[in-house]
């Protein structure tokens, strides 16, 4: 089982907290999960990034924002990087290098937090924009 450290932010008031993150993986499904003002949360499938942003959509629903790099709208991940803890930060009109990898779990300055449906919409740009 593996642990990572995020920082959450209430979005209602701009409080940051320290939470962790767990990872179970039992070889046919991965799940997150994080316990934040004593409710679990909790996102799981078959696919790493999947199950990361339905554990960040549950916690957008409960006023969380995570603050970290694949919850940042640009976050997008390859099918080659499908089943690791790797993602691209793309831009738009740029093919994505190796330099634009990083941690779906690395830290980063959020104000803005998306949800899943709003990465989609910005991965469906980048692609009609390369």
């Amino acid at each position: 089982m593996e642990e990572y450290s995020v920082k959450l932010k209430k979005l209602t008031d701009g409080t940051l907290y320290n939470a962790i993150v767990t990872e179970e993986d039992n070889g046919e499904v991965l799940k997150f999960k994080a316990e934040i003002g004593g409710r679990n949360n909790v996102g799981e499938d078959e696919d790493y990034f999947t199950a990361f942003q339905k554990l960040r959509d549950s916690l957008l629903a409960d006023g969380y924002g995570m603050c970290c790099a694949g919850a940042l709208v640009n976050a997008l991940q390859s099918g080659m990087m499908a089943g690791s803890d790797r993602v691209y930060l793309v831009r738009l009109g740029e093919k994505p290098t190796m330099k634009d990898a990083v941690g779906i779990f690395s830290p980063a300055d959020m104000e803005d937090f998306p949800d899943s449906k709003a990465q989609e919409i910005y991965a469906e740009r980048f692609f009609d924009s390369i």
